[in-house]
């Protein structure tokens, strides 16, 4: 790495880089609770209960009994009682001091600098436990089945809830030194708090041996995240220039999304991911092993307390079933985008690429990783993508051979696709003509004879949003719509039909799945339907405008609900299933424009 030059526009992209975007904390996500046997739902179907990742495991007792981990408390100071994967989620992200565990001269030091670190959650204070109640409110927020894009993002909540409290770090001022989560430094972290705590069960506090082993293990499960094992990061931090914090993310996002292959010390092989791809099926086989190993820890701790003698660290139990760094830095399809020896990837939109250059700057590999679009989800090892994967898709048609399709883009643009007097207009919109929320619902038609063009989507606070086109101006503009703040369910469809009355004026409805608990105005409320429906509507004319609305129910049968006259609703026979009678206060909007 060379002294940075002076770059004007690299200087300005480091100055326009937000802190709230460089947090590197693994995704908090649940996993089957293997001590659980499966449930039967409402509709037949059976699932798995969810835990933490670290609450699946078992914890053997001073009387030799078991116990699901999520099922044991631990009971800490100023009444604070967490399970041992609550405690594993706190740790080190959310709670921890100034000096990094790594950080210390010796194992006596790093030890010391841990158990500071666990008593910031363990002995922090009267103040603790609301303020970790209200942290494990927001990590728990959300199901974990919702696709990951769609959750929100909690940087803003968690580092409101932790800002300003006396002597330790907020939660992005711990992002800001987190060398202690990644390669080498998660591995003499963990060492240090589970030699630690094994100390402590010899002592015959098994209890409190296993709540700082639960704070541990978070260093342990940081080496089965891609994005943890090979990025430099203790290299990649100035303290005076967030650019190269900027670079150690990108490569972090780049190994999690497109995932790095690893084996453990006895050969086994694997492809781990992270982050957005944590939740995909992909990654189950990582998780599972991460499960193994964090019992493994356990398994330890509760054997220290039994025989009184503390393993060798060369014999840690977690370690085997955990990958090593070697294979992890080990020459693979996806080229490391920085090196230990401060070397860059010499083309970095060549992910296939192991060729290096020594001569690079901080600042001008931040822009150009940031401006390069190579970054942008979905991640993936051949770069740019036009269209996200699962993107919604409308279509309307203002005249005859004339059709407007309507996509997104990653990073969350809307892209047009024209079909006119028989030929395509020679593929996508070269830019966004308005954004969404990643992984909208999408409606569309034409109005005032073809002469307008209407989409109807929600924005990135999952407002209902109408974007239009004006033949006659010539460009498009927001709509009124968006006014109304109506918001919808993270999961809502969009349906949206126009009509006439004989009396003359054309008319939209615009139909959408509401998120309870939400006011909205000018809307009519049908029964409910099943969470995540998808929605269909049309019109047509029979002795005046015939309005027909369709959607599944929990039932899983489809339903077909028509307006009267007098504006009001009623059920017809659906050709899947017949009406049920209960109605309910909230769910499908009807919007008259």
């Amino acid at each position: 790495m060379s002294s940075d030059p002076s770059v004007p526009d690299a200087r300005a992209v480091a100055e326009n880089i937000d802190s709230k975007g460089l947090v590197f904390g693994r995704t908090v996500v649940s996993v089957a609770n293997r001590n659980k046997t499966p449930k039967k739902g409402k509709l037949g179907f059976e699932y798995a209960e969810h835990c933490f990742i670290r609450d699946a495991i078992t914890l053997t007792l001073a009387s030799g009994g078991k116990v699901a981990a999520s099922d044991y408390r631990f009971r800490l100071k100023d009444q604070l009682s967490l399970t041992y994967g609550q405690i594993n989620g706190l740790a080190g992200d959310l709670y921890g001091t100034y000096d990094p565990i790594s950080d210390g001269k010796n194992d006596r030091d790093r030890s010391a600098r841990f158990v500071r670190a666990y008593n910031t959650l363990a002995d922090g204070g009267p103040c603790v436990p609301k303020e970790a109640m209200d942290i494990l409110a927001v990590l728990q927020a959300e199901d974990p089945s919702v696709v990951y894009a769609q959750l929100p993002d909690v940087s803003v909540k968690l580092e409101l809830i932790t800002f300003g409290r006396s002597g330790i770090p907020a939660y992005l001022g711990l992002a800001q030194i987190n060398w202690d989560h990644f390669g080498a430094d998660a591995r003499t972290a963990y060492n240090a708090g589970h030699s630690t705590a094994i100390q402590k069960a010899i002592s015959g506090d098994l209890d409190g041996a296993y709540a700082m082993n639960a704070f541990a293990d978070h260093f342990l499960e940081d080496s089965f995240s891609a994005g943890h094992l090979r990025t430099p990061r203790r290299l990649l931090h100035k303290s005076t220039d967030i650019t190269a914090d900027a670079c150690a993310k990108y490569m972090h996002d780049e190994d999690n999304a497109i995932g790095i292959d690893a084996k453990n010390p006895a050969g086994k092989s694997w492809t781990l991911y992270g982050d957005k791809r944590t939740l995909d099926s992909v990654n189950e086989d990582n998780k599972t092993r991460c499960v193994d190993s964090v019992q493994a820890s356990a398994n330890e701790i509760y054997k220290a307390y039994q025989i009184k003698q503390a393993p060798s660290l060369a014999n840690y139990q977690a370690w085997t079933f955990a990958p090593t760094l070697e294979s992890a830095n080990a020459h693979q399809t996806l080229a490391t985008l920085f090196t230990f020896k401060n070397e860059r990837r010499k083309i970095i939109e060549n992910r296939k690429l192991w060729n290096f250059k020594t001569d690079w700057w901080l600042w001008s590999t931040a822009l150009e990783c940031k401006t390069s679009g190579w970054w942008n989800y979905p991640i993936t090892i051949n770069g740019l993508q036009n269209i996200i994967p699962w993107s919604a898709v409308a279509v309307t048609t203002p005249r005859v051979w004339h059709i407007h399709v309507f996509y997104q883009q990653p990073g969350g643009g809307k892209l047009q696709s024209e079909h006119l007097d028989g030929l395509w207009g020679g593929g996508p919109s070269k830019d966004p003509i308005f954004n969404a929320v990643l992984f909208t619902p999408l409606a569309a038609l034409n109005f005032n004879g073809g002469k307008e063009v209407r989409v109807y989507y929600l924005d990135e606070q999952y407002f209902l949003q109408e974007y239009c086109y004006s033949a006659d101006q010539g460009r498009w503009f927001p709509g009124e719509l968006g006014g109304m703040e109506i918001r919808a369910a993270t999961n809502a469809s969009i349906a949206a039909m126009q009509y006439t009355y004989a009396e003359g004026g054309v008319h939209i409805r615009v139909y959408c799945q509401g998120k309870e608990g939400c006011r909205t105005s000018s809307r009519a409320t049908l029964p409910v339907a099943l969470s995540g429906s998808s929605l269909a509507a049309v019109a047509y004319w029979k002795n005046g405008p015939q309005l027909l609305v369709y959607y599944q129910t929990d039932d899983l049968s489809i339903k077909e609900h028509c307006i009267d006259e007098h504006g009001k609703w009623f059920p017809l026979n659906s050709a899947y299933g017949i009406w049920l009678a209960k109605s309910h206060p909230k769910f499908l909007k009807s919007l008259k424009i």
